[in-house]
């Protein structure tokens, strides 16, 4: 994958994710909650700050 790509992937799984969790936070605060939605937020926005962190890590040769 080239560098550019690595980039723009990264960036978009770093956004993804941040919006992931404040959408979880929203859903978990509403009243009555709607946890089930809060949790499907928050695993998702947990899983593409992952991604974010293994694409812009530096390669270890």
């Amino acid at each position: 994958m080239s560098p550019f790509w690595k980039i723009f992937v990264a960036i978009f799984a770093y956004i993804s994710g941040i919006v992931g969790l404040a959408l979880a936070v929203m859903n978990a605060s509403q009243k009555p909650p709607t946890t089930s939605l809060a949790v499907i937020y928050g695993a998702a926005g947990i899983i593409f700050l992952g991604v974010g962190v293994v694409l812009s890590r530096r390669p270890r040769y």
